[in-house]
């Protein structure tokens, strides 16, 4: 009874949390993803998110979710309007893991489950962004149960199968790179012999097929983007992090989860390897393609990891049981304090110390546009190839220039200083795969507010 009590008061406790979070300003992969796929801009109808497909950078159904959550919960405002699914899919995928491994190990690691669940950076911060991560958990947290039932009985039964098939293809609706989520529970019903488990994994891609229909030609059409290599992260090393269950220290606890998994019951041990293999073989086949990969594309085995953890802290000491809660702690408090990219705090100081139009500065400037209103800004986009700040600064004449990723517009710096601008303020975020250690962020998630030197201070 403690237990459950304190379980509900952690689920109680990160609801709060979550929503909190919600109401921060967007970042910019949320911007556009809702500028590009989600708005209702040009009398675009809510199934429009789910027949284009412009790059794998596009989250169909999650898009599609966020877009009836703004039509109908605007009024919590735009920013929890958008996230409200993923926050519910964060709850859903705690809820699930604690009730599944409640029922099949204990009440004692159902705990440690649900504590380890509510408590992890990754599952928090990704529940509580606009995007697709979440739903990709919570594919990976439906798929245990069912996975498991499919493993260990000896009936097959078609509402299993049906079920089994929809969660996964639901998950590939959401993004891509769940599919290997039913590549991993295929590989484990092959080689157990667990003919039910490949079955449902075969369904799951003859259904997925139809809710990817609409958009398989805008995939082929930028299947480009998926072997581009330039300035992508790691190579997809940081992949592997999700095997620790978390970006800071996940490497340290890949040994704590291979604990767990030896300390699992066997029924138990088979469900959690489908996903951790799954992830595995997409490390795999990233690695031998030359493609590439964010540590968040693995998303869906942090589930299976969790529980693998939960099953480990059920037989250490209390002194492991520490450390190891310690090390997943300091990361969410970092999760918490710090923002992501505060654009919506950018463009508020930078409107507020001009009467003029500023100049954005970023790979795609005009994300920032959202939270302009009324005002009018002027971009100098440094993705593209023939980028010229000098000629965008004589064109535009700012007082004001907000430079998002600095570490990208490199030469930005020294162009500022000569056309007479000087550092006036820099917002600092949590943007970038590198774990940030520090309350002050990174500098790939900083943005740099520049004023020129005879403009009048405001």
């Amino acid at each position: 009874m403690i237990s459950r009590k304190l379980i509900l008061l952690l689920g109680a406790l990160w609801t709060v949390v979550a929503f909190t979070l919600g109401t921060r300003g967007l970042w910019y992969d949320e911007i556009a993803a809702w500028r590009d796929y989600g708005s209702p801009a040009e009398g675009r109808a809510a199934w429009w998110c789910l027949t284009h497909w412009f790059d794998p950078a596009n989250h169909p159904l999650q898009t599609f979710a966020s877009r009836l959550s703004f039509q109908w919960f605007s009024g919590l405002g735009g920013e929890l309007a958008l996230r409200l699914p993923s926050v519910l899919a964060g709850l859903a995928t705690v809820v699930i893991l604690w009730r599944w491994t409640e029922k099949r190990s204990g009440s004692a690691v159902g705990m440690w489950a649900s504590a380890l669940a509510f408590t992890n950076p990754l599952l928090l911060d990704h529940a509580t962004e606009a995007r697709g991560y979440a739903f990709m958990m919570l594919a990976g947290a439906f798929s245990l149960p069912l996975a498991e039932h499919l493993h260990t009985s000896n009936r097959t039964k078609k509402g299993t199968l049906l079920k089994y098939a929809l969660v996964q293809a639901l998950g590939v609706g959401t993004h891509l790179t769940t599919a290997f989520l039913a590549v991993g529970h295929s590989i484990m019903g092959l080689t157990h012999r667990s003919w039910r488990l490949f079955l449902g994994s075969s369904l799951a891609a003859v259904l997925a097929l139809p809710i990817l229909w609409p958009v398989l030609e805008g995939l082929w059409l930028t299947r480009d983007q998926l072997t581009q290599a330039a300035g992508t992260p790691q190579g997809g090393y940081g992949l592997l992090r999700v095997f620790g269950g978390q970006m800071a220290f996940g490497w340290l606890l890949i040994p704590v989860m291979a604990h767990g998994l030896y300390r699992c019951p066997q029924d138990v041990r088979r469900a959690l390897l489908g996903p951790i293999v799954g992830l595995l073989v997409l490390w795999l086949t990233i690695m031998i393609s030359g493609s590439w990969a964010y540590t968040r594309f693995g998303l869906f085995a942090l589930p299976a990891v969790v529980v693998a953890l939960a099953h480990s802290l059920g037989h250490l000491s209390p002194a492991w049981r520490l450390l190891v809660l310690s090390l997943q702690l300091y990361p969410l408090g970092l999760v918490i304090l710090v923002e992501k990219q505060p654009i919506r705090e950018a463009i508020i100081w930078t409107l507020e110390h001009t009467d003029q139009a500023p100049l954005i500065v970023g790979l795609r400037g005009e994300v920032a546009g959202v939270y302009a209103g009324a005002r009018d800004v002027n971009f100098s986009l440094c993705g593209l190839s023939n980028w010229d700040l000098n000629a965008d600064l004589d064109h535009t004449n700012p007082e004001v220039v907000m430079v998002m990723y600095p570490n990208v517009a490199v030469a930005a710096k020294n162009i500022l200083t000569e056309r007479g601008f000087r550092l006036n303020h820099t917002l600092y975020g949590r943007l970038g795969e590198p774990p940030v250690f520090t309350l002050s962020g990174n500098e790939e998630g900083s943005i740099q507010l520049w004023t020129r030197l005879n403009s009048l201070e405001k």
